[in-house]
């Protein structure tokens, strides 16, 4: 019998895979990053709040849900300063090809229908347009219309939480390093925090250029986050939490039911062009 506390994939035997992998409706990657957040913030900040995320869903859906571990880095040059060391990254070309080669493994196994459950800024772009060349690569390599996607577990928070428990600018949500990542960081992983090293942010004015300019996070931030974590706590964190997981659940519900229009001829379907041969 297999514990329903077990969500993680590589928790399991090969013989309970071969028992859950038919029952699963939606396999969950975490994508996160390890990167500075400012002098009072662990490093791996990211990845271990997409993990706490996708680990709770996935006790809630389970067994419909299981959780793969992937990659405990992401896409983070912007990260790479010489005044603030931790910051792991990859380029966005190894992450891609990475995320693809474990979707690629999980497809062999009978996994059919995958989503990134993001908690990194720089990895959505990336996640994207991995999410764009799985679908096609594998239906042309294996012939399956596999079902892949990415959220950000920040974008299934609804507004009124952000509002109901945030007091410094709850309108910046996430932000970097400062109130919700702090708080949520509190409440997950509270060795990883050091209140007693926390800084207001800079105050002075951040102008931003008229289109998006290749920036790094010195320029930006003087102490490497952006936001005033001064009044974080684990309680705000755990509220955060929650509602992220509620939104989770409630979205890939959505994703599991949902049916594209389609052509009148085909519909609900993508019809793929056919090589020339």
């Amino acid at each position: 019998m297999i514990d329903v506390k077990k969500v993680y994939w590589h928790e399991h035997t090969q013989e309970e895979l071969k028992e859950l992998i038919p029952k699963l409706e939606v396999t969950l990657i975490p994508t996160g990053s390890t990167e500075i957040h400012g002098p009072h913030l662990g490093v791996g900040n990211d990845i271990l709040s997409c993990t706490r995320v996708a680990e709770d869903v996935a006790k809630i859906m389970y067994p419909r849900a299981l959780v793969v571990n992937a990659l405990w880095v992401g896409v983070a040059p912007h990260n790479m300063t010489a005044p603030f060391p931790g910051t792991i990254t990859l380029s966005a070309e190894t992450y891609m090809r990475v995320l693809k080669e474990v979707v690629e493994s999980l497809l062999k196994h009978g996994v059919r229908r995958i989503v990134f459950v993001n908690g990194h800024g720089g990895n959505e772009a990336p996640n994207i347009t991995i999410c764009r060349e799985i679908r096609e690569q594998i239906f042309y390599e294996y012939g399956v219309n596999l079902e892949v996607g990415t959220l950000s577990y920040w974008d299934a928070i609804p507004d009124e939480d952000w509002r109901e428990v945030l007091e410094i600018a709850p309108e910046r949500k996430i932000s970097h390093g400062g109130e919700a990542e702090t708080s949520i960081l509190l409440a997950i992983a509270p060795q990883a925090v050091r209140m007693d090293l926390v800084k207001p942010p800079d105050s002075r004015p951040r102008p931003r250029p008229p289109f998006f300019r290749a920036w790094y996070q010195d320029e930006y931030s003087p102490d490497g986050h952006t936001d005033d974590a001064r009044v974080a706590s684990k309680e705000k964190g755990e509220k955060l939490i929650k509602a992220a997981v509620k939104g989770t659940v409630a979205l890939l519900e959505e994703f599991i039911k949902y049916q594209p229009v389609g052509s009148a001829a085909q519909p609900g379907k993508h019809l793929y062009p056919k090589p020339l041969e």
